[in-house]
């Protein structure tokens, strides 16, 4: 029961301080799974992958893989207690956006052309872009660099994930690829690089 309270409390905390949306989330999420011991840098990057190849939002999904994941080893892996914790961390992380929707929107709609407000997003706007901008950086630092610190990452690169994150990134931007066929093409690569 502790378990299941620690996951409400966390996942309510990161849907309530969080602004920007999912990809705004990861850090904060990272920083409280590491924190708490639930999940290595590695697994939190595995769940985060699952999380964007599975149909929903990024926040929303990693908050159920982590419930379910968190909740399954401290019940020696029952299934039913995981789908709970699934379920708990699912319905936190989204309950303090519904709350802040019903009770603010009336709000919001009435004074969003006040100065106050006009300046408070203009704070925010920017600090949602750091925070995507830092999440990106991380995803692609752990994609190369795995489990190694930082200042011994460069010595230790390993070039398939750099080339297919460099590869990713020119496809996108120089292409225009769809984001569905490069991540199938980076299917592709990652089982013909197991294969060899």
């Amino acid at each position: 029961m502790g378990t299941l309270l620690k996951i409400v409390s966390v996942f309510f905390k990161v849907g309530l301080l969080t602004i920007g949306g999912g990809l705004a989330m990861i850090p904060v999420i990272q920083q409280e799974m590491e924190c708490l011991g639930w999940l290595s840098p590695k697994e939190f990057l595995d769940i985060l992958g699952i999380a964007q190849m599975t149909p929903g939002a990024i926040s929303v999904n990693t908050a159920t893989f982590t419930g379910f994941r968190v909740m399954a080893q401290s019940c020696d892996g029952d299934l039913l207690l995981a789908c709970v914790g699934a379920l708990a961390g699912t319905i936190a992380v989204c309950s303090p956006s519904l709350l802040c929707i019903n009770i603010a929107g009336r709000i919001w709609s009435r004074y969003r052309e006040h100065d106050c407000m006009v300046k408070v997003f203009s704070i925010l706007r920017p600090l949602v872009t750091g925070l995507i901008i830092t999440a990106a950086a991380y995803l692609v630092l752990q994609s190369i660099c795995g489990d190694v610190p930082l200042r011994e990452c460069l010595g230790s690169i390993s070039w398939f994930p750099a080339v297919v994150v460099a590869g990713a990134f020119l496809l996108t931007v120089c292409a225009r690829m769809k984001p569905l066929y490069i991540l199938g093409l980076g299917l592709l690569a990652g089982i013909g690089y197991g294969l060899v």
